[in-house]
């Protein structure tokens, strides 16, 4: 399982750097959230944060407000697990397809599991996962 999460985080990391996203990690406090800057296609990601949501889904959600988001919306966004609305909720769909597209769960409960992906977004996990395996 951990040989995975780095196999995940390598192949991230390779999505921002073809597509020019520069990713700083900085150790900030704790109530500092990751933040993604479209106009300037970079990311702050805080390894501190207290989030139950794990780093490689949060880094995949920040990715996705660069690469699919409306970049006229909002100059800078803050990651935040309880974002429901507009760009938040396609950010985290996003990152959902994103990180499916990289490494296919055996189910949507363990990738919920595995990334400890918040239960509010149950659906779009189950409805994500059913296009991927009618894609395979």
């Amino acid at each position: 399982m951990e040989r995975y999460k780095y196999a995940i985080f390598d192949a991230l990391y390779d999505l921002a750097k073809e597509n020019s996203i520069s990713i700083y990690k900085l150790l900030l406090k704790p109530n500092t959230p990751d933040v993604a800057s479209p106009v300037d296609s970079s990311i702050v990601m805080n390894p501190n944060f207290e989030t139950r949501v794990a780093y490689n889904y949060r880094l995949a959600h920040e990715l996705s407000h660069i690469l699919y988001g409306d970049h006229e919306a909002q100059a800078v966004y803050q990651f935040s697990e309880y974002g429901k609305r507009g760009e938040e909720l396609l950010a985290h769909r996003n990152a959902i397809r994103m990180l499916m597209s990289i490494k296919m769960p055996s189910n949507p409960f363990t990738f919920m599991s595995y990334y400890r992906v918040p239960a509010w977004l149950e659906n779009d996990v189950m409805r994500i996962y059913n296009e991927f395996k009618v894609v395979e």
